[in-house]
């Protein structure tokens, strides 16, 4: 038995060719994960096993052997049609939404393809009709020559569709060639007996110029989705480049916008500013006037009556400066800015300088101011402190009966200072105080002699309170009195007394 003639050789160069051709693509598919070298895989897998059975057909190793590797031939040239089937349709990219007609054709011939080695094996191994294995061989040579004209057809119909489809259809003459000459020689061997080991020959070389085209035609293919990848990025950056491009453009707009607005709210602070000023030199200080004016007149009155109606006048416009200094220093709060400078103040020349500036309203309402110092230093805002005590204890003398007292008074308690003003008067409704707290809107009420607030005071005290880190709190009962007191921890006279700037967005928050 002589394996190695002529025959056998071209077998076994030829299926060497093809097998490496095969676990090249084999690998490649691993490696990309891309569905058509695969398919690729798939047709040089066919052509490779139906290749090999040469070794077997010849008799060389048998009759019995000879015959399995004959009826084999029909389920290896199944296996090369169905990868060229899948191949074409992948390559071409015919699907269901852009070609119907044609995605249902291939899928018809790829179940034909596909079952036909199953019938006839089972042909074979069961029933062994000789005429319906006859048919099947028949029928499998129809489909390959079928298949390779549907492919070539499919490569006229996309012809426009993109460039890499007119590369495939001019890239398909070698096999098409290639299935003439053997599908031919197949037909006129069943009739004559002749040696066809020259058209072998010339088909093996046929078919390896055929593969080594397609792996060009895949390089070509990964270079162009490799292109258009690179061209979608692109696109999508030049979009988002437009778009950040006109979102910069919208923020450049906006924040125009904000300047001028800005412009805007800085002439109405401005105008602000002047208006409390016209109130500071053109209605304060005419109203102080007039309590001098008012004064005169009663020195020199000897009525009575008169005397009681110019205490009333007296009264009234003193209400009028309290409301207007109430109003300038929330106005004054809410500025701009303002500067909160923390010093270490002594409550006993503090609360005695208060109390000189009081001396003469509450003995008018026949009221005692009383000092109770227990500690007396505090870190804090002086002109503040000043500001909040005096609105304490003009509000303690407004609702206090003649005749009761009113208590300045400071100590340390635990990890607090606490410094306060303590009435025995009327007392309140804690509520009320509770609303102020939830930045509710003043509210305002009449003292016991009928005097008038604006309910800015308390307002104001709270918040100058908190600007210098401590607690505005309130303790009353109805007709038992009120005790506001200011609460400080002690950890704020271990600070150093450095000037604090806050603004007034700052303070809000």
């Amino acid at each position: 038995m002589d394996l190695i003639d002529t025959g056998n050789l071209e077998t076994i160069v030829f299926t060497s060719i093809f097998g490496i051709f095969g676990i090249y693509h084999l690998l490649s598919f691993l490696v990309l994960k891309h569905k058509v070298l695969f398919y690729y895989f798939i047709v040089i897998l066919g052509l490779t096993l139906h290749w090999s059975l040469y070794f077997f057909i010849g008799g060389a190793f048998g009759d019995a052997i000879s015959k399995i590797a004959d009826k084999a031939s029909l389920s290896t040239a199944m296996i090369t049609t169905l990868g060229l089937l899948l191949f074409t349709k992948n390559y071409l990219d015919i699907n269901g939404n852009d070609h119907p007609k044609l995605s249902k054709t291939y899928k018809v011939f790829i179940s034909l393809v596909a079952s036909l080695p199953l019938f006839h094996i089972t042909n074979n191994l069961i029933f062994g009709i000789g005429w319906l294995n006859d048919s099947f061989v028949l029928l499998a040579a129809l489909l390959a020559m079928l298949s390779i004209f549907l492919n070539i057809f499919s490569g006229f119909q996309l012809f426009r569709k993109h460039q890499l489809n007119r590369y495939y259809l001019y890239s398909y003459t070698p096999i098409l060639l290639a299935a003439l000459l053997y599908t031919g020689t197949w037909f006129l061997k069943r009739g004559f007996d002749f040696d066809a080991g020259t058209i072998v020959l010339i088909t093996s070389i046929l078919v390896t110029l055929q593969l080594i085209l397609f792996s060009l035609l895949i390089s070509f293919k990964f270079k162009a989705i490799e292109y258009e990848a690179m061209k979608i990025q692109l696109d999508a950056n030049t979009m988002l480049q437009s778009e950040v491009d006109r979102q910069t453009k919208k923020l450049q707009l906006a924040k125009g916008v904000l300047e001028d607005q800005n412009k805007e709210l800085e002439k109405v602070n401005q105008l602000k500013n002047k208006l409390f000023s016209l109130l500071t030199h053109d209605v304060r200080a005419p109203l102080n006037n007039f309590i001098v004016i008012i004064e005169l007149i009663q020195a020199e009155l000897a009525d009575s009556e008169l005397k009681a109606v110019t205490e009333q006048l007296k009264s009234e416009i003193a209400d009028k400066i309290s409301m207007v200094n109430g109003l300038l220093q929330w106005s004054y709060k809410q500025l701009d800015g303002m500067t909160v400078d923390k010093k270490v103040c002594d409550l006993e020349q503090v609360f005695g300088t208060i109390a000189n500036e009081f001396e003469r309203l509450a003995n008018d309402k026949g009221v005692t101011l009383e000092l109770q110092i227990s500690h007396a230093k505090l870190l804090i805002d002086e002109n503040m402190l000043n500001v909040i005590l005096r609105n304490l204890i003009s509000n303690a003398i407004k609702f206090s009966p003649s005749g009761q007292k009113i208590v300045l008074w400071s100590k340390r308690s635990g990890g607090y200072i606490d410094v306060g003003v303590k009435d025995f008067g009327v007392g309140m409704n804690t509520d009320w105080f509770e609303d102020l707290e939830k930045d509710g809107r003043p509210q305002t009420r009449k003292g016991t002699k009928g005097e008038k607030g604006t309910g800015f005071g308390l307002l104001i005290a709270k918040d100058f309170v908190a600007m210098n880190g401590g607690e505005l709190i309130c303790e009353s009962e109805v007709d038992k009195g009120t005790n506001f007191f200011l609460r400080f921890t002690i950890a704020a006279l271990d600070q150093t007394p450095n000037p604090i700037v806050l603004d007034a967005t700052q303070e809000r928050g």
